[in-house]
């Protein structure tokens, strides 16, 4: 396996297992957020895993173009059409 190769398989690694972390910590933000409507700490940090989730899940996207064959900038299939909130 060339360098390159090994090294997007890494990366894609690690963004995968950073999507996970971001999810659970989100998740635990929004149990502290229920618990106690004050704490304005733990509102900061969801807001925070929420951004960093959303930044993996688009390189996620950016790998599926690429073992799809696409090229970077084309958009993810089903992505139009589509609101998250």
């Amino acid at each position: 396996m060339s360098y390159e190769a090994e090294f997007l398989k890494e990366f894609e690694a690690w963004v995968n297992t950073q999507v996970i972390i971001n999810e659970a910590a989100m998740q635990e933000s929004q149990k502290l957020i229920a618990e106690n409507e004050q704490d304005k700490t733990a509102a900061d940090a969801y807001i925070r895993y929420e951004s960093r989730l959303d930044a993996y899940k688009f390189l996620q996207g950016k790998f599926a173009n690429y073992k799809a064959g696409k090229g970077f900038h084309d958009m993810p299939e089903g992505l139009f059409g589509q609101r998250h909130y």
